[in-house]
């Protein structure tokens, strides 16, 4: 952990608080994973979709020591508010810091690979935007007035399907939810490694290692 202050610009600061409200407004007690490189910061979150999403930014000072903390978001989120209000650098030391068990569904506990990924595919965000768009519609229209175990059967059988390149619906889903894909004309690459796939866009990354639940408050 490094105890000075990390710059970041403000557009790049602005945009990973928004990805960071975003998950906090879905659940105030989610934590990240902030890990460091000589010249970026990334941050690992695993939102309630059973993903791992990744976003990383360009820092503005070197970072002299090796960052890997689990820390609250929401209190990531907070210090980010704080970088943009004042143009302050980013200070880690007073962040929460927390405990993640390993469990089977996607945690920050269990970081996808860094090195290794094959068999890359590429495609226009845009395009694949009416696919999830057009499964929000389906499961909207077949779990009106259903009880909730219906709607999760529902849930689980679209979700799970395959999307694009081998990658199920729900990480397309995850990444539009998370603003990370987007109705333009910007590149997305889709890759595998092992058991894991990954979906990298100009705004982040989200990874899927095995089946899991979308939690239904988050559909539509």
């Amino acid at each position: 952990m490094t105890d000075a202050l990390i710059g970041i610009r403000p557009d790049d600061a602005k945009a990973l608080a928004a990805i960071a409200r975003r998950q906090v407004a879905w659940d105030a007690r989610m934590p990240a994973r902030v890990v460091g490189r000589p010249s970026a910061l990334g941050v690992y979150t695993a939102p309630p979709m059973d993903v791992v999403a990744f976003v990383a930014v360009p820092t503005t000072t070197p970072i002299s020591a090796s960052v890997d903390i689990t820390v609250s978001l929401a209190s990531l989120a907070i210090e980010l508010d704080r970088v943009i209000e004042t143009g302050a650098g980013l200070d880690l030391t007073g962040l929460q810091e927390v405990r993640v068990p390993v469990t089977k569904a996607a945690s920050v506990a269990l970081l996808p690979p860094a090195d290794g990924w094959q068999l890359p595919m590429f495609a226009l965000s845009g395009d694949l935007v009416p696919q999830v768009d057009a499964a929000v519609d389906e499961f909207t229209r077949r779990t009106k007035g259903l009880s909730q175990r219906a709607q999760q059967e529902i849930a689980d059988e679209i979700w799970e399907r395959n999307a694009w390149a081998g990658l199920s619906m729900r990480v397309l889903h995850a990444a539009r939810r998370l603003g990370l894909l987007a109705q333009d004309s910007s590149r997305v690459a889709a890759a595998t490694c092992g058991p894991w796939r990954r979906l990298s866009t100009a705004r982040g990354q989200v990874f899927a290692r095995a089946a899991g639940r979308v939690d239904l408050s988050l559909l539509g």
